[in-house]
């Protein structure tokens, strides 16, 4: 099964404006692909509670998975922003990193609307057959200043 993580912040605005178009993705996914994508939020904060993500859940009408990472994911992918997208692999390689969309293009910097959806685009070339281009994008966000490290 392919893998999508987004690392999450609840404090993070643009992870904030971005969970309508993750919502949308996970339910066009689980439409046209049911039971071939399996999308986690990864919260890789430390200090981040489980009541935090069910109210960022609950805030943001988000059905798809999220949880703390308490095994490091994002260490081990070496994630530098939240959000900040992986498509992973069958077999665990990563295929595909960056962002969500070019929705923002700087810090504080938005468009009106995206107009490159770079995570819909992976996942739709990696579920095809397709090669995967491009295969890492720049994501804009929050930085991951304290993550949970993968050998802790």
């Amino acid at each position: 099964m392919w893998k999508v993580w987004i690392f999450l912040a609840p404090l993070c605005p643009i992870c904030q404006d971005y969970t309508f178009y993750l919502n949308a993705l996970y339910e066009q996914w689980e439409e046209e692909y049911p039971g071939q994508v399996e999308m986690v939020g990864w919260f890789p904060n430390p200090t981040v509670t489980d009541e935090q993500i069910a109210e960022f859940a609950d805030r943001y009408g988000v059905e798809w998975t999220l949880a703390a990472d308490s095994l490091g994911w994002s260490d081990s992918v070496e994630a530098k922003w939240t959000p900040e997208a992986f498509l992973v692999d069958p077999a665990g390689e990563v295929q595909y990193r960056g962002r969500v969309n070019d929705l923002y293009y700087a810090l504080g910097k938005h468009r009106a609307k995206p107009s490159k959806q770079d995570l819909a685009l992976a996942v739709e070339q990696a579920l095809t057959g397709l090669e995967i281009v491009p295969e890492r994008t720049d994501a804009i966000g929050c930085p991951i200043e304290r993550r949970i490290s993968a050998q802790d």
